[in-house]
């Protein structure tokens, strides 16, 4: 292109003035002019921002040349533009015949390369076809590098290889263009094989390699091509260290991670932020703490806060949590992904509370959460029933403070089932247009656990219906919801169907639900067969199955057949021993009973002591029983007494059978009254208005007189009572639960 007579625009604002001094000259129609104002306009793009002005200068040209089109196409690689704009220059270019050269499939394949460029391979392929039927032996040493780049971008390593034969002749800078590309498409062993024929092995290639294989969960190849590497003479860069210690942290090798930090003092190696962050990531995941803590001291409290995420991240991996709010505290602006680490660690020290208050920060700090936090909170909140705060993260969801998916609403569906509140979860679940079969699942299982079989059961045929494939997850929450609500024959029917239709191989958890199913329903002899023919060993989940039904029924041997199993596999489990306790009591086998009280106290197991939580106004009550200490301790005494005396008049009779201690009835009476259900429910009763639900928390498995009494106090009080034990959910209403009296 002859040299133009006016002067360069160094912006877009002097391109602009430009533009008006050539329209109002008349000068706009001189092609050299106007291909000189629309090249040094692309020249000054660093955006999407001004890509449209550039492109509507270029459709008001007079006459497109092949220069123009390139030149708009280079505009689009600089504002990093989406694939319609070159696809449509490119269209242009063969209606009008306009002559394609080398530069313009460059430009086509960076383009194609963006990150949001969205092309599929078919475009890809269909813009190679045409460079190759055009001009591709000449084009070669031009196309090739982008060619390549473009297929491994798109995460096409097939098309990278076919192309890569396809050239002619292969510079050092084509090479390493494939052999990264494959290495970072999941394909490092055909790189490797590819690296070992390159005329040159340089420092990129091999840091491609290594990272490839880092990547793919291969660390011990990554450091054995670390060490090929160095044996081939070349020398490591700030990347290749990185990728190296990325494999250390996989592997746990300190004593390589600290020859590599050696390594990069002696070569003299730049000490980024990236490796900085590696450093500390490295010594923290191979339990060094104090080193890690060394170099960021050293050289990571600048201000960036990538180094100060990497060392809170690595102290709440560990579990000290303390010395990384510390630091956190200490920095001057923290960013989303230290809020995530700090939370995150909170939740697996189970400190919901401090993560609930973090979050709450985060937003005051009109900071975005990403959902990954989001649903770990969520589920920290159904493993503890935290309703309230459960619903505070609901409302940041509904307030599109973090963007909704699968998962998101998964969460959500379980953490209301979790808290008993069947009815919130089924609203989430409808209003949902996106499900997958792991929120279908969800669904299920949280109805099983509220009692509600009969409607999982139908939610299931819905899923079914709706062209959902069930997967072993769904059976477990099917064949519970089975084993929960008596449902004996659709139980068989869905062991056989997972079988059967779905060629689903039963777990330890499927033959579980089903043992448990049977051993409830008093077929303890099946279930015996069951467990003796099944192709896994029996858990202890599953003799204690049989030992609870063994109590129910008056199995006196098969009890205590099932308690020695279950004692090789959990001999500290005191659970074991008091339901062996009350099985020889209920039988009056006064002797048995006392020997097993004195083997307790012979391997010094102690009792589980019960304890029933309540919360009110945000504030967590737990009692225990006989409780005296709580503040309002006169109130929920003078509650107590009153729920005693109503149900007395409804016709109530205490289960004093149950107390194996030598009292008098009257005695007997008072210490299940003072049982940590009742007292919560009463403190329930007199703090709570009356419409809302009382909703109690119980480490261990309701007692059968509670039970009784709770059903009452439902009916006599008009209340909605919700009690979580160790195994299911009890909605006890109008003087009924849901489990049907069947736990």
């Amino acid at each position: 292109m002859p040299a133009s007579p006016w002067p360069t625009p160094r912006s877009v604002r002097q391109a602009s003035q430009l533009h008006a001094i050539l329209t109002t000259s008349g000068k706009i129609d001189h092609s050299p002019s106007a291909g000189h104002l629309l090249n040094s306009l692309t020249n000054c793009l660093s955006g999407p921002r001004h890509l449209c002005y550039a492109l509507s200068l270029f459709d008001r040209l007079p006459q497109h040349t092949t220069f123009l089109f390139d030149t708009a196409l280079r505009a689009c690689l600089r504002a990093s533009a989406g694939a319609d704009h070159p696809v449509l220059l490119f269209r242009c270019m063969r209606r009008g015949d306009v002559r394609t050269d080398a530069f313009t499939f460059h430009f086509l394949f960076r383009c194609c390369a963006l990150p949001r460029a969205r092309a599929g391979a078919g475009l890809c392929r269909m813009l190679h076809a045409a460079c190759l039927r055009t001009m591709f032996p000449s084009a070669a040493p031009l196309v090739a590098n982008p060619l390549i780049h473009m297929y491994a971008a798109l995460g096409l390593p097939d098309d990278a290889r076919r192309a890569f034969d396809e050239i002619p002749v292969k510079d050092a800078v084509v090479w390493t263009t494939v052999i990264g590309g494959l290495a970072k498409t999941g394909m490092p062993d055909e790189a490797r094989k590819l690296l070992e024929q390159a005329p040159e092995r340089n420092v990129v290639s091999w840091t491609s390699l290594i990272a490839g294989y880092s990547r793919a969960g291969r660390a011990a190849e990554a450091v054995a091509c670390f060490s090929s590497m160095l044996s081939d003479g070349v020398a490591p860069d700030e990347v290749t260290v990185i990728g190296v210690l990325s494999a250390c942290s996989q592997l746990k090798d300190l004593d390589l991670g600290r020859s590599l930090h050696f390594l990069v003092g002696q070569k003299r190696i730049k000490m980024s932020d990236n490796l900085v962050v590696a450093l500390i990531d490295m010594y923290a995941k191979c339990g060094d703490i104090a080193c890690a803590q060394g170099v960021f001291d050293a050289v990571g409290r600048g201000q960036k806060p990538q180094p100060w995420n990497a060392i809170i991240d690595g102290y709440c991996k560990l579990g000290h949590v303390d010395v990384a709010r510390s630091l956190f505290d200490q920095m001057d602006a923290p960013d989303v992904i230290t809020f995530n680490s700090m939370i995150t660690g909170y939740i697996h020290s189970g400190r919901l509370r401090d993560a609930l208050l973090l979050f709450m920060q985060m937003r005051r700090h009109n900071l975005h959460s990403d959902n990954f936090t989001v649903v770990s909170l969520l589920t920290a909140c159904a493993s503890l029933g935290a309703l309230p705060q459960g619903r505070a993260l609901h409302a940041s969801v509904e307030q599109r403070l973090v963007e909704e998916d699968v998962y998101l609403v998964t969460a959500l569906v379980d953490m209301y089932m979790k808290c008993g509140r069947v009815g919130e979860a089924i609203i989430v679940f409808q209003r949902t247009g996106e499900r997958d079969v792991h929120t279908w699942s969800a669904m299920i299982a949280g109805l099983a656990f509220n009692g509600m079989g009969k409607v999982a059961l139908e939610y299931f045929c819905q899923m079914k219906r709706d062209g959902f494939q069930p997967n072993s997850i769904t059976y477990i929450a099917v064949l519970t919801a089975c084993s929960h609500s008596c449902l004996l024959n659709e139980g068989r029917l869905h062991f056989n169907e997972m079988r059967s239709l779905h060629r689903i191989h039963p777990q330890i958890e499927h033959y579980g639900c089903m043992i448990d199913l049977l051993a409830r329903s008093g077929l303890l002899d099946e279930a015996m067969d069951l467990v003796q023919t099944m192709p896994i060993q029996p858990n202890a989940v599953i003799w204690g199955s049989i030992l609870s039904a063994c109590r129910v029924h008056k199995k006196i041997d098969l009890a205590r057949y099932a308690a020695e199993n279950l004692l090789k596999l959990e001999p500290d489990e005191d659970v074991v021993y008091v339901q062996l306790y009350n099985i020889y009591i209920d039988s009056r086998q006064w002797v048995d009973a006392s020997r097993i009280r004195l083997l307790m106290e012979e391997q010094g197991v102690k009792k589980t002591a019960g304890y029933s939580s309540i919360t009110v106004a945000g504030q967590v009550h737990k009692f225990v029983v006989n409780d005296q200490l709580h503040p309002w301790t006169f109130e929920i005494i003078a509650m107590m007494e009153e729920i005693a005396q109503r149900l007395k008049s409804a016709g109530y009779s205490p289960i004093t059978s149950k107390i194996t201690l030598d009292v008098d009835e009257e005695e007997k009476e008072q210490a299940l009254l003072a049982h940590s259900e009742k007292m919560a429910i009463a403190f329930g009763l007199i703090s709570l208005a009356p419409n809302l639900p009382i909703h109690i928390m119980k480490n261990l498995r309701v007692c059968e007189d509670c039970h009784s009494a709770i059903k009452l106090i439902s009916k006599l009080w008009n209340r909605e009572i919700i009690v979580r034990d160790r195994s299911r959910f009890h909605h006890f209403q109008d003087g009924t639960c849901s489990c049907n009296d069947f736990w």
